[in-house]
């Protein structure tokens, strides 16, 4: 075995010395035999097929973060690189190069990346291959949009076109608050002025925040103010085209796929606890110019109370009802973390079923969605639901006419506590201005009136449903090699209906009595609404 080992060693190291590879042998005996590989700097120039240099190029050792790219003279110089290494080559536009460096200099040409090119994308009324393409259009495809686990198409356009800036809603991250984006900027002329990017869905304008992300085909997003000349003022904002799926050619397919998620808020804050805060308190007013809010004495039980739990934390005044504010030697003890107490996690599941197939004279497309969510509050009951079905036919009735028809429906029901859906958004702003010295329950184990637990779960209830049912027909006739006309009618209606409840919510004094904090009567209220959308074209 030893003579064995010797010899394997000294084979390795006339292997290494003929091809003039840098090898380093230790023999230490039969079992200490070890080989390492010197590292050296990898130089060469990168070129396109016409033989002019590229700037720019991306180059790295393949799974490594040790890269750099090329010069003025498509040169490039890269240390740290072993014999046997993939050195990666890209640049866009060009299909990228690995190639295994030997040590010896790379003279790399890139080729063209046809595919890409080639490449259809949907402008105006029409379609052009990237290839031809002047104005700014980004497009994102059905893998990019199906493969990310989100609750909306908005959603999954998020880092996926460059430019496209999103934000949040009115209603920041609560459940029924949808993001939003633009393309070019917000409009600034005049008061309350908005620039929006128009959606256009096969053709209709639509809310893409309704549309199941399954049923996209790809979408074009037209950045640039040329977009204008085709679809008027309504493109300053800048132009989303969706294209959703259509039937396939071929034997019935089948697909099922599911998501289950669990949600948590991101970077909540974390409060402070009760003596550090009642400690900035005293330094704040004392910067102000004011006396202290707490004494030492206060200070002290305060501190006690984080440690004691049988410690009483909350004292009557000369109401009978448990002092929360003013009289700063009966103030409470407690030691809560209001975001904790009312933010935490939610579980949610989508279901899409779709089918598709068909043969040369007519095609079809069907898809059904289901979506639920669960919004984040520990006390406030949040739910959104959504339906979506989708069925599209496509159908060749002679060689110059064909016919298509498309129908989505989309139905979204949302509900949660009548106290969150009418102040404006004042639960969350009082949320954070909570003194963590409020204990969320009294002496008597009734929730305190500030902490708004009783108004989430007793004062009503806020519930809404939208339905859209959009139907698009059109035909497309060629009386002429290259000669289209295109006839379409598209057809919206929706309907809406807002319902909310408040009944009267109660705490509770001293003595456990209850009083009225909220709503002094119940009452009910209604909304219905309905809108019509019609809009034919014709177009050659």
């Amino acid at each position: 075995m030893l003579k064995r080992l010797k010899s394997v060693s000294m084979m390795l190291f006339l292997m290494g010395a003929s091809s003039g590879a840098a090898y380093a042998v230790s023999n230490q005996g039969a079992d200490d035999v070890r080989i390492t590989q010197q590292s050296g700097t990898c130089t060469g120039i990168v070129k396109d097929a016409t033989g002019e240099t590229v700037i720019g190029a991306s180059v790295v050792v393949k799974g490594t973060t040790n890269g750099t790219i090329t010069g003025i003279d498509g040169d490039f110089s890269l240390s740290g690189v072993k014999k046997g290494d993939i050195i990666q080559i890209s640049f866009v536009g060009y299909i990228t190069q690995e190639i295994v460096w030997n040590g010896t200099s790379l003279n790399v040409i890139l080729k063209d990346d046809t595919q890409t090119l080639q490449e259809v994308v949907v402008v105006g009324f029409g379609t052009q291959k990237k290839v031809n393409l002047t104005g700014a259009v980004s497009t994102v495809d059905s893998k990019a949009i199906s493969a990310r686990p989100v609750n909306s198409v908005v959603d999954a356009l998020q880092g996926a076109v460059a430019g496209m800036n999103f934000s949040v809603g009115s209603q920041g991250g609560a459940l029924n608050s949808d993001k939003k984006f633009n393309i070019r900027g917000t409009g600034t002329i005049g008061a309350g002025s908005s620039v929006e990017a128009l959606v256009l869905i096969d053709g209709m304008e639509g809310d893409i925040n309704t549309l199941n992300p399954q049923d996209i085909e790809n979408i074009s997003v037209l950045k640039d103010a040329s977009a204008s000349s085709i679809y008027g003022s309504r493109a300053a904002g800048g132009v989303i085209l969706v294209t959703t799926k259509s039937g396939k050619e071929g034997k019935t397919s089948i697909n099922y796929n599911n998501s289950f998620r669990f949600n948590s808020p991101l970077n909540m804050p974390e409060m402070m606890d009760s003596w550090t805060w009642a400690n900035y308190m005293n330094a704040a007013s004392i910067n102000a110019g004011s006396g202290i809010w707490f004494s030492d004495t206060k200070l002290q039980q305060i501190k006690q109370a984080q440690s004691d739990p049988n410690m009483q934390k909350m004292f009557a005044n000369s109401s009978n009802r448990w002092e929360v504010w003013d009289v700063n030697d009966i103030l409470p003890l407690g030691n809560t973390d209001w975001f904790k107490e009312h933010f935490g996690n939610s579980f949610s599941q989508e279901h899409t079923l779709s089918v598709n197939g068909g043969s040369e004279k007519i095609k079809y497309y069907f898809s059904a969605n289901y979506l639920d969510q669960e919004g984040i509050m520990k006390w406030a009951d949040e739910q959104k639901t959504r339906y979506a079905v989708t069925g599209k036919i496509n159908a060749t009735l002679a060689k110059w006419l064909k016919m298509n028809y498309s129908v989505r429906f989309n139905r979204t029901d949302f509900e949660n506590p009548s106290y969150i859906s009418t102040d404006g958004g004042l639960f969350y702003h009082n949320a954070a201005r909570y003194w963590p010295i409020i204990p969320v329950k009294d002496p008597n184990g009734q929730y305190v009136a500030e902490s708004n637990i009783a108004r989430l779960t007793d004062g009503g209830r806020y519930k809404t449903q939208t339905d859209i049912l959009a139907q698009q027909l059109s035909f497309q006739i060629t009386p002429l090699d290259g000669w289209l006309i295109n006839a379409e009618l598209n057809y919206r209606i929706k309907n809406g209906n807002d319902h909310k409840d408040w009944l009267p919510v109660y705490a509770y004094d001293v003595d456990n009595n209850p009083y009225i904090i909220e709503n002094n009567t119940s009452s009910v209220w209604e909304k219905n609404y309905k809108s019509n959308y019609f809009n034919p074209n014709i177009f050659t």
